[in-house]
């Protein structure tokens, strides 16, 4: 008999918290903020993949011109090896390839967003605190 009293509840407490999980991602998770979130997302990896194309291109004709020039000792692999050793070997004009682009670039989040996410953080923050505490003797036993 106990057992399936157990069982209801632990079924009750599984449909509440499946409720309210879904009522909160309805709240927060599809939100504006979300929708530009991603967006940003998409152009960061857009911006990402052309950045790269262009680092590529430029090592490629790094090791082009360095070959043309005889001055090559090796192939480089690595871009900012070889930027720094042609602009060594070539002091008439310096490369110098962009910054990578960051998420910050794109996308700047809500007041309300970074509100939420401060609330988040101090929520989680103090229950780790407060549980991980003497109070209850989780950390620290050996101290008291």
């Amino acid at each position: 008999m106990a057992s399936i009293a157990i069982m209801i509840g632990a079924a009750v407490v599984n449909a509440i918290a499946f409720t309210a999980g879904n009522a909160l991602y309805d709240k927060f998770g599809r939100s504006d903020d979300r929708f530009r979130h991603d967006k940003a997302l998409e152009d960061l990896q857009k911006a990402n993949m052309e950045w790269n194309e262009k680092r590529a291109s430029t090592l490629d004709w790094i090791n082009e011109k360095l070959r043309d020039k005889s001055n090559a000792r090796a192939v480089f692999d690595d871009v900012d090896k070889a930027l720094d050793f042609y602009n060594e070997t070539h002091p008439d004009g310096p490369l110098i390839l962009p910054p990578r682009p960051q998420l910050n670039d794109f996308y700047e989040p809500s007041v309300e967003q970074s509100y939420y996410n401060l609330f988040v953080d101090a929520v989680f923050g103090g229950l780790v605190g407060y549980l991980s505490s003497n109070q209850y003797g989780f950390v620290c036993t050996s101290f008291k």
